[in-house]
């Protein structure tokens, strides 16, 4: 077995995969539906551009700062 961390790029994918599978149980909405709310409001960028600060939070946490973006942009789901 290796001893070898995940880089910044692996964590942030797992930490995007693990807030795409929170948001669409949370949203009540199929994978697709969530790949296009992803996409159309650039979840996956602003995930990136937080990640200093999401990856020491919990998902949880992450998820409401999503939700709160979102708001803020004037998306209601």
């Amino acid at each position: 077995m290796s001893n070898t961390k995940l880089n910044q790029q692996d964590d942030l994918f797992f930490l995007q995969v693990r807030l795409f599978r929170l948001a669409q149980t949370k949203w009540n909405v199929d994978s697709k539906k969530c790949s296009e709310i992803f996409n159309k409001y650039k979840i996956y960028d602003y995930i990136e551009t937080c990640y200093e600060f999401f990856h020491i939070q919990g998902d949880e946490e992450n998820f409401n700062d999503i939700n709160k973006y979102l708001k803020n942009n004037g998306v209601e789901l």
